[in-house]
């Protein structure tokens, strides 16, 4: 009787590992946030200090003012130039 039941439970839990799977690799294409605008703009220039990038992306996943602020200070503070900066804030706001 165990030979017939091993074989289920096996395919049981194979089915269930592979759509586990697929439920974390879409996971990460699902939305973006601070950490990936951080991580767009060290990509471009990695001697870049990583804690003003995660300051600001932070800042940027707040709704209402948060893009503003983030562009603000990666522009002005950080000197990250405008179009990385839009891009980058745009992707913390995506949250």
């Amino acid at each position: 009787m165990t030979d017939s039941i091993r074989p289920r439970l096996a395919v049981a839990l194979s089915s269930l590992v592979l759509a586990a799977g697929g439920v974390v690799i879409a996971a990460p294409a699902a939305h973006a946030d601070g950490v990936d605008c951080a991580n767009n703009i060290a990509s471009a220039d990695p001697s870049r200090s990583s804690v003003d990038l995660n300051v600001f992306c932070g800042l940027g996943e707040l709704p209402g003012v948060g893009t503003k602020v983030c562009n603000i200070g990666l522009t002005q503070v950080s000197k990250v130039s405008a179009g990385r900066a839009d891009g980058a804030c745009s992707q913390a706001s995506q949250t």
